[in-house]
């Protein structure tokens, strides 16, 4: 059986140890064999600060305490402010709350 003198290396290799043909290449080595052939790196992956649940739900949650305050002044237009207002976060509270729950107590489990 012939044996492959064919050695994969990356940059920051410092020794020279030999690589039998046992071992698969990493994709680092690959990658950096691709490069001398005139192959171009793959671009930067962006990398998300908040995940989807977590937006969806800050999303939901704003939307949904805009929608009840303007109701909640439009309906009850003719009552005191300081009423209206109580009434609007008491339902906004409430909405933010069933929405936590549905967005992680519930589909965390999915």
């Amino acid at each position: 059986m012939a044996r492959s003198n064919h050695r994969f290396k990356t940059p920051s290799e410092a020794t020279h140890t030999p690589i039998g043909d046992d071992r698969m290449p990493t994709n680092a080595e690959l990658l950096y064999e691709l490069r001398k052939h005139g192959a171009k790196p793959p671009p930067p992956v962006a990398v998300r600060t908040t995940s989807r649940r977590t937006r969806d739900f800050l999303l939901l949650a704003g939307l949904g305490s805009v929608a009840i305050l303007v109701v909640s002044f439009r309906v009850l237009s003719a009552s005191d402010t300081a009423t209206v207002l109580r009434l609007a976060f008491t339902g906004i509270a409430l909405l933010v709350g069933l929405l936590w729950f549905v967005f992680y107590g519930v589909m965390s489990r999915y």
